[in-house]
């Protein structure tokens, strides 16, 4: 008797720290009409986002800046962290991307010094205590602040997601 509790203690231990018993996260990654996710991957260690999207506003647009983080507040939209220039960019790291084209707004494979520096974060600007476990879960926002070339608006376009982190 004593041994079947301690085989099914053994067997349960195993299943949860290999994550079987854990629910299955489904990944996700959402914009409004006009933008979409193509691709999108999350960095173990380091939190660094690779994110291509489609945009099919009608417009050619040019992305000045990308902001992955937790922060939900309303004020953190309209602020100006989400630029390439606060994290390292410059005015020529922005891209162009005309309506119906992919582009890599995100890479840290990049050459580009601000596309290759968006990091996710968690509410308070941190990387979350998790970012070094493989598989973990991290689900926040993407901001993406863009220009209209033909009207000359800038807009700041809110995307939610869910993804786990990668080697």
């Amino acid at each position: 008797m004593l041994d079947a509790v301690l085989l099914l203690v053994i067997t349960f231990t195993m299943l949860f720290t290999t994550g079987m018993l854990c629910p299955p996260i489904p990944l996700q990654c959402e914009f409004p009409a006009g933008i979409s996710c193509y691709e999108v991957k999350l960095w173990a260690n380091t939190g660094k986002l690779s994110l291509n999207i489609r945009q099919g506003t009608g417009k050619t647009i040019v992305v000045t800046g990308v902001s992955c983080t937790q922060n939900v507040s309303q004020s953190y939209a309209s602020s100006s962290y989400i630029s390439y220039d606060a994290i390292g960019g410059s005015a020529t790291t922005n891209v162009t991307i005309p309506s119906g084209s992919f582009a890599f707004i995100a890479d840290p494979t990049s050459a580009t010094d601000g596309i290759n520096n968006v990091t996710c974060t968690d509410a308070n600007g941190n990387l979350p205590s998790d970012t070094k476990i493989i598989g973990a879960p991290y689900t926040g926002r993407i901001y993406v602040r863009y220009t209209e070339m033909d009207t000359n608006l800038t807009k700041t376009t809110t995307g939610t997601f869910t993804v786990r982190y990668e080697a």
